[in-house]
């Protein structure tokens, strides 16, 4: 079975016959269903598009729209402050350079969704999370069975808002 199959039909987090994979957890989202399938979309359209430069405009039309839209109104400031958000080009250009990765299943949970990824990913995906206007305390990673929490320095969504509706990021009031 291919990656892009795997995403797309390996949806009761089976595991790998390897002992090298990670288990990437989200939690306390509104829609899992809708998260979940913005990853794999993000996913699928680098997966794709492997070959388009980094730097190419098309990744915008090309991505989720809910990422695109996240990502383009962030503000320089937003950069300095928070260490899981970067530009399109950089997270692509993360995704290429450290592909040790595959996709190898998912599913839902109740308030939430895991991913497990097959070889080494040293939380690359962490950012593209983000980036769909997901909180740091919402994404954990599990590895030989020990869980880590994201820790960064500040959480964009500790001061801004995003409308996953609207597809509005704004500052808190």
């Amino acid at each position: 079975m291919t990656e892009k199959e795997r995403i797309l039909n390996n949806k009761e987090g089976e595991l790998p016959n390897t002992a090298t994979y990670d288990i990437i957890s989200v939690r306390g989202v509104v829609n899992p269903e809708d998260e979940l399938n913005t990853f794999k979309q993000t996913i699928i359209a680098f997966l794709d598009n492997k070959d388009l430069k980094e730097e190419s405009s098309k990744w915008e039309k090309l991505l989720p729209k809910k990422l695109v839209e996240f990502t383009n109104q962030l503000e320089e400031d937003d950069y300095h402050k928070d260490d899981l958000l970067s530009h399109i080009p950089a997270m692509i250009d993360s995704l290429k350079r450290l592909r040790e990765w595959e996709w190898y299943s998912s599913k839902l949970t109740p308030n939430g969704f895991e991913v497990v990824m097959e070889g080494m990913f040293r939380g690359i995906f962490l950012p593209v999370l983000h980036h769909q206007g997901l909180p740091h305390k919402s994404l954990f990673i599990t590895r030989n069975g020990r869980e880590y929490p994201t820790r960064a320095i500040t959480d964009v969504l500790s001061y801004k808002t995003f409308d996953p509706k609207t597809l509005k990021l704004k500052k808190k009031k």
